[in-house]
């Protein structure tokens, strides 16, 4: 992505999906993919880690809401660390007022992978543990504990947060 008033190349996102540009320091804001329902912003810049289920794809630089993450045009899935996950879930879940949605969800498809068809770390390359998300949202999500990645698929977010519960 490119600034719209000098064109130069944005590498980082603020907060709520706003960036300053490094060369002609104007700031500006920029929607989310409408394919993403994570609300997921990408910047067009890719960073140096490939995406986690995408062959030969390289995830962007992006942000979801305040947070910065690495996410991938592809498919819509995310990688951030444990502790920006957690920050990100209490506060989406706090600002949430829409109606509580239960999700269609079968074990068999959106359960953990099982230890044939985990999925690979793209920061130390190990394999990723994948579990159930103790939380709200009946959504099974990827985790590094080397290094504390989180891999979230396309719609994980939305599901945790929309799901009913405390707030």
């Amino acid at each position: 992505m490119n600034c719209n008033s000098c064109g130069a190349p944005v590498t980082q996102f603020g907060r709520a999906g706003r960036y300053q540009c490094t060369y002609c320091s104007r700031s500006s804001e920029v929607n989310p993919s409408e394919a993403s329902l994570d609300q997921l912003v990408l910047t067009g810049n890719p960073s140096e880690t490939p995406c986690v289920t995408c062959a030969n794809t390289m995830l962007e630089f992006g942000s979801l809401g305040n947070f910065a993450v690495e996410g991938c045009r592809r498919c819509h899935g995310v990688l951030l660390k444990r502790p920006v996950f957690a920050m990100l879930v209490q506060e989406w879940r706090q600002a949430y007022t829409g109606p509580d949605r239960v999700g269609e969800f079968d074990p068999a498809l959106d359960g953990p992978r099982d230890h044939h068809s985990r999925l690979t770390c793209p920061t130390c390359c190990v394999a990723m543990n994948s579990f159930f998300y103790a939380g709200p949202g009946r959504v099974a999500i990827d985790s590094c504990d080397r290094c504390e990645s989180v891999w979230l698929d396309h719609g994980e977010l939305s599901a945790i947060t929309e799901a009913p519960g405390v707030r």
